[in-house]
């Protein structure tokens, strides 16, 4: 399995190469050329911790803020550019005009 020092080095390609399974609390690899999909679970995890020791979780929880700050920021420039924001504005007037018919709160 992955190594946590190696998903950190590559978070970006890991993020849009793999899914998260919430049943089997594991990230499954989305496609692959290889015969078998690689997977990531809490084992791999906990080994990892074995292996570099417990101040790899800061350097885990760093840069995974990091990378979710840097997302939510293009996020909401995304929401902020003016055909985006004008097209929610159409939705949210046309469901606040249709709330009864919709049958919505």
């Amino acid at each position: 399995g992955f190594d946590v020092l190696d998903i950190l080095r590559n978070l970006n390609a890991f993020v849009s190469q793999h899914y998260y399974n919430i049943n089997t609390q594991m990230f499954i690899e989305r496609s692959s050329n290889n015969k078998f999909l690689r997977t990531t679970n809490i084992r791999h995890v906990a080994n990892s911790i074995r292996t570099h020791g417990i101040g790899i979780m800061n350097t885990a929880v760093n840069f995974t803020y990091q990378y979710l700050r840097q997302k939510f920021y293009m996020f909401s420039q995304f929401l902020f550019d003016e055909h985006i924001k004008s097209r929610l504005m159409k939705d949210i007037k046309y469901f606040r005009e249709n709330k009864d018919r919709l049958n919505q709160r």
